[in-house]
C-alpha cells in the first residue's frame, strides 16, 4: 500500500476524492489533523492533531458489482477489529461500520462509493481510529481509544500503528480482490457474529425514513444482516421481524 502522511488537510477523504484520478489502487492518505473530517450521516470526525489515526484509503476493486458493495463495508470493518485483537482489544462492529469497545465508541468510518455502470469504479475507504487520546469533548457521548482500553500508560507510534492495520487491511481484502469472491459467505458470517449487540433486546428509534411503521422507540435484539441488501433484521418482542436500511434505524445507547 502506498502512504502518504499529510501534516493537515481538510478531511483525508475530500483529499482522495480530489487525487484520485492520478492515484494508484491501494493509496492511502493519513493526516496528522483535519480541519472538516467527515462522519456518518453528515457529522464532523472530532479527534485531537496528532493523537490519533485519521486516514483514507483510495480502492479499485475488481469485478465489485454495485449490488455487492456491502463487502467493501464488511472488509474495513473486520480490519479494524483484526487490528485491535492483535493490540489485546476485543471490539465488535456496529452496523453498518462503527467499532465498539464494550459500550464505547473507538472507530469511526466513512465509505464513499463511484459507480461505473452496474461495478464499483473506486471506493472511497475514510477510517478514524481513536489511538492514544484520553479527554474527548462532552458534546462525544461515548468515546474510547486505544490507550485507554490497553491500559498504557506510554504512547503508541501512530506510524507503527498505522502499518499494522493496513497488514489487516490487506490480508483480508487482497485475496478477495484478486479471486473476486465479493459474495463470500465466510466474510459476511465472520462480519455478522461480531455484530454489536446481536442476540441482546435493547431499545431503538425508527426514524422519520422508516416506511414500514410509525416513528419512536421500539424493543428488540439484532439477529443480523440481510446479506442481498445490507438491511439490519431486528426481531422484536412479539417475534416480528423488521428490517432497516442506513438511517431509517438509530441505536438508543
Amino acid at each position: 500500500m502506498n502512504t502518504i502522511w499529510l501534516k493537515n488537510t481538510d478531511s483525508t477523504n475530500l483529499h482522495a476524492i480530489r487525487n484520485r484520478s492520478q492515484a494508484e489502487d491501494l493509496t492511502l492518505w493519513s493526516a496528522e489533523y483535519q480541519s472538516a473530517g467527515k462522519g456518518q450521516r453528515g457529522n464532523k470526525w472530532e479527534s485531537d492533531e496528532g493523537e490519533n489515526l485519521t486516514f483514507t484509503i483510495l480502492l479499485r476493486p475488481i469485478g465489485l458489482q454495485v449490488n455487492r458493495q456491502f463487502a467493501v463495508f464488511q472488509i474495513a470493518s473486520l480490519a479494524v477489529v483484526d487490528y485491535l485483537k492483535k493490540r489485546g482489544v476485543s471490539a465488535t462492529i456496529k452496523w453498518p461500520n462503527d467499532i465498539y469497545v464494550g459500550e464505547k465508541k473507538i472507530c469511526g468510518m466513512l465509505i464513499e462509493n463511484f459507480l461505473s455502470g452496474d461495478k464499483l469504479a473506486e471506493s472511497i475507504v475514510g477510517i478514524g481510529i481513536n489511538i492514544n487520546q484520553i479527554d474527548f469533548p462532552p458534546e462525544i457521548p461515548n468515546p474510547t481509544s486505544l490507550i485507554v482500553e490497553g491500559g498504557k500508560s506510554i504512547k503508541y507510534d501512530r506510524k507503527v500503528e498505522l502499518e499494522e492495520f493496513v497488514s489487516s487491511f490487506e490480508e483480508i481484502y487482497l485475496p478477495i480482490n484478486t479471486q473476486g469472491k465479493w459474495d463470500s459467505e465466510e466474510l459476511f458470517e465472520e462480519y455478522t457474529n461480531l455484530l454489536f449487540r446481536k442476540g441482546e433486546f435493547a431499545r431503538y428509534y425508527q426514524t422519520e425514513y422508516y416506511k414500514d411503521g410509525d416513528v419512536g422507540e421500539i424493543y428488540g435484539k439484532i439477529v443480523g444482516v440481510e446479506k442481498e441488501s445490507a438491511r439490519l433484521l431486528i426481531e422484536l418482542e412479539n417475534g416480528q421481524l423488521r428490517k432497516y436500511f442506513f438511517k431509517e434505524i438509530s441505536y438508543i445507547l
